[in-house]
């Protein structure tokens, strides 16, 4: 078994330093501007222009939701979220972020793999953000604050590579 585990690690250490010495001469990063978006649910198609892009991203709705009426916390959350890398030359994504209103609320990494995926289960509560006063976000009486929620995948310079942006509005707060 640790014979195994050695050569699988040595295995591991070579692959990382042909990876390493590998050198790029069309590491272009298609903007976000440049590709299409069908909306907050919506899966965005490559560039066919820049062929190290993403192959594919796509996020479920955001939603909000508030478990206990009478407090003032509300919890933002996805079914799931996933970008693809083709890995076939550099830049590689390397990080996912998810912000809301501006501020990192989660990030995840990949380690040589060409997909990052988010499930609701991951974080089964979700993300917490204070509900809001009735009409707090404009958005009626029965609705509270509207949160600006931004996924990015970035790639190992920590450049976007593609993102998608939603509002969520929250159910209103009422003691």
């Amino acid at each position: 078994m640790r014979k195994l585990l050695v050569v699988g690690l040595i295995g591991l250490m070579l692959t990382v330093g042909v990876l390493l010495t590998q050198k790029s001469t069309t590491a272009q990063i298609a903007p976000a501007s440049a590709t299409a978006q069908d909306g907050p649910a919506g899966s965005i198609e490559p560039n066919p222009d820049s062929p190290d892009a993403l192959t594919s991203f796509t996020v479920s709705n955001p939603y909000c939701y508030q478990p206990d009426p009478s407090a003032d916390q509300c919890y933002i959350n996805f079914r799931y979220i996933q970008a693809n890398d083709n890995q076939s030359s550099a830049p590689y994504m390397t990080w996912l972020t998810v912000k809301i209103s501006g501020k990192t609320r989660y990030s995840a990494t990949a380690f040589f793999e060409g997909t990052i995926y988010f499930s609701y289960d991951m974080i089964p509560s979700g993300l917490k953000v204070p509900c809001g006063d009735p009409n707090a976000g404009g958005a009626g009486t029965q609705y509270g604050s509207v949160y600006s929620v931004t996924i990015t995948p970035l790639d190992s310079s920590r450049n976007p590579m593609s993102t998608d942006v939603a509002n969520v509005t929250c159910p209103a707060y009422a003691p």
